[in-house]
């Protein structure tokens, strides 16, 4: 029989204490509401708040519309005090925590909805098109934007109205860091409960920041695997300083389930609380500046991927797949509102055949000035070996001329069998010929495909395919010298390498 702890009101499924002391980091557990059927992360600040994610909500209609129809009001709700959400006020929330080997399951009451515009409009812009699957349905992300960019405020003592500046204190308390903000590649550590299921208490993912998707900071793309049910975990930096919380990671895009863990920043939640401006300023990052800018999107008449600008013996080309080139009118956009219209040296005439890979060169008055080419990587990456990918995932509108922002994926080298380099990076639409660059900034391999199972037809976007620039590089510096045309013709590659593509499993010589 369970028993009740009079002193933190939690009631156990074994017998133990709680601390009653803040600790340096935040608990963790899970939150759901009686009459719900959706189980959220969420992360405790002390015994008395807890923040999640609206999408607590996104199995009740009329729930999310509600809230939909407030936030278009104000972004700070004081849920007790809006006649429009007495409903919310008066659900019977449950908070799930672990305290050693045994669960404790304490009442909770909603107190506040912290909605972000900037992450709603980012939704809304940046994303369009993703869809989200709600038990069993297939409906659009927009449909419920609100939710995703909305977090709820608990309080485990009903009996009162919590002061919104004791949340805030708490907050700030879990998230001193000297105002540093996070950049591009900074590592991260994720902790959450995967689809609400309490055995998977408190797992741990590291990862790290790829892009930031807004110049506010407040929208975070990560590179760590979440499942349903982390919405509303906890994301921190390498320091575990909180910086941000869950919002969502796999999403349904043109059929295919797509892999894009999304993150708010904790800053967000404290500029809409506090009404004053305190985020992080247009972020940097450590990765070569040449390699980062050489980085273009490539738009063939509707069709669109990722490229890469290099130099060779003095010429400077741009390469990518043979399938984004839909035509030869090819226009390439680059960083600060660059634009070239290259001329297309070589294209693959055989469709979805190694190697996948296009060469333009741009006009003498379209070439960009130094320090907007990479250079060539001669040798093939040992198993291991940390690699980016750089590209832009899904998203087209990533690349306009006000939001040029490319994603970074740091992973590393799986294997390498002739012609193909494997990675895990996480790379999805959008990423097709856009570079594989090692730590110094030189390009070792161009990203062609992930994979695409069979069986359960779902794409592994953590197991990619990828061409060597070892395996081309000849070919490129031979053109280099002679600017023949018809040395391109070897970038075909042999029927082995085809077969290798393909995935054809290989010929076996000796049955025992």
């Amino acid at each position: 029989m369970s028993q009740l702890n009079q002193r933190t009101g939690f009631r156990h499924f074994a017998t133990s204490a709680s601390s009653s002391s803040i600790p340096a980091i935040p608990g963790h557990g899970t939150v759901f509401y009686t009459s719900g059927g959706h189980k959220a992360s969420a992360v405790l600040l002390g015994e008395e708040f807890a923040v999640t994610s609206a999408l607590i909500f996104s199995d009740n209609v009329e729930y999310a519309k509600t809230i939909a129809d407030a936030s278009q009001k104000t972004s700070f709700i004081e849920i007790g005090k809006s006649q429009s959400l007495k409903d919310l006020h008066q659900l019977d929330f449950r908070i799930v925590r672990k305290n050693g080997h045994e669960l404790l399951e304490r009442k909770a009451r909603a107190c506040y909805i912290v909605h972000s515009r900037r992450a709603h409009a980012c939704l809304e812009n940046l994303l369009n098109g993703l869809q989200i699957c709600l038990d069993g349905e297939i409906k659009p992300m927009q449909d419920y934007s609100t939710l995703f960019s909305s977090f709820l405020i608990l309080t485990t003592n009903p009996s009162r109205v919590p002061l919104w500046r004791s949340v805030i204190a708490l907050l700030e308390q879990v998230t001193q860091r000297n105002n540093e903000p996070l950049k591009l590649l900074d590592k991260v550590v994720a902790i959450s409960t995967p689809f609400g299921n309490e055995s998977f208490f408190n797992t741990i993912n590291v990862g790290h920041v790829c892009n930031i998707l807004d110049d506010d900071g407040c929208m975070l793309l990560l590179d760590i695997p979440l499942n349903p049910g982390s919405e509303g975990g906890a994301l921190y930096d390498q320091r575990m300083k909180l910086r941000g919380f869950f919002i969502g990671s796999s999403y349904k895009y043109r059929g295919d389930i797509v892999t894009l863990p999304l993150a708010i920043s904790v800053d967000e939640i404290l500029y809409v609380g506090r009404s004053e401006r305190n985020l992080c300023q247009r972020v940097t990052h450590s990765f070569p500046q040449e390699a980062f800018r050489s980085v273009c999107m490539i738009d063939s008449q509707g069709c669109w991927g990722t490229g890469c600008a290099f130099e060779l013996k003095g010429k400077r080309y741009i390469i990518s797949c043979a399938h984004v080139l839909s035509t030869d009118n090819v226009t390439c956009f680059f960083g600060d509102q660059r634009i070239m219209h290259p001329r297309v040296l070589y294209k693959n005439p055989v469709f979805d055949s190694a190697y996948d890979v296009a060469l333009m060169e741009a006009s003498y008055d379209e070439v960009q000035p130094n320090g907007w080419f990479c250079r060539l990587a001669n040798y093939i990456p040992a198993v291991g070996q940390r690699i980016y990918s750089v590209g832009f995932p899904v998203f087209k509108s990533l690349a306009s001329k006000l939001t040029f922002k490319p994603s970074i994926v740091p992973g590393r080298v799986t294997k390498y069998t002739e012609g193909i380099l494997f990675t895990d990076c996480s790379i999805q639409y959008g990423q097709s010929g856009g570079p594989i660059f090692d730590e110094k900034g030189l390009l070792v391999a161009i990203a062609v495909s992930n994979f695409k199972s069979s069986l359960d037809n779902r794409i592994y976007p953590f197991h990619n395919m990828c061409i060597p620039v070892q395996g081309i590089y000849a070919t490129l510096a031979q053109y280099a010298d002679t600017e023949d045309k018809s040395s391109l013709a070897a970038l075909q590659a042999d029927w082995d390498v085809r077969s290798s593509w393909k995935l054809k499993p290989p010929k076996i010589l000796n049955k025992l």
